[in-house]
């Protein structure tokens, strides 16, 4: 995240002396301006991609430290309190009673629990997904215990 902002920054201040040194080629007539165009483009992109990162590491650290797992008798609840409702449910986020969970398994970085919304509507699913929390183990063995329907993917 530092590297990210670090690297915009001093795209951001290469920006001006790159122009200037543009237009002072242009100003000569003579002098190839190609190569200051390639370095005013790479700027740029290093610029948009130093954004994105920055984005991307802002975004992992808000679901890590905002997800909150919450498990009753009823049910499993994940909440994600630090973003929009929309956006948090897009992310993770939802409820799933004990009774409709079907599956849990490891994606890519993170643990997703499916659930059939409606037993009679087997396309209907609910997923809630998480990337890390306390005492994982003991939430995967809770999970097991308490979803009479569960299936395991490997």
């Amino acid at each position: 995240m530092l590297a990210a902002g670090r690297g915009a920054s001093l795209a951001i201040q290469s920006l001006p002396k790159i122009w200037y040194q543009l237009k002072l080629a242009q100003s000569q007539g003579d002098e190839p301006t190609a190569l200051i165009w390639l370095s005013l483009a790479l700027a740029c992109a290093a610029l948009l991609i130093a954004g994105a990162a920055l984005l991307l590491a802002i975004l992992t650290l808000v679901i890590i430290e905002g997800t909150q797992v919450l498990v009753d008798e009823i049910g499993i609840t994940v909440l994600c309190t630090l973003l929009p409702g929309p956006m948090g449910r897009r992310l993770g986020a939802g409820y799933i009673p004990w009774k409709n969970v079907a599956v849990i398994e490891r994606r890519k970085m993170c643990f997703v629990v499916q659930g059939n919304v409606a037993p009679d509507k087997p396309k209907s699913k609910e997923t809630v997904r998480f990337l890390l929390v306390d005492e994982l183990d003991r939430l995967i063995f809770l999970i097991i215990e308490r979803s009479p329907n569960l299936k395991l993917n490997s």
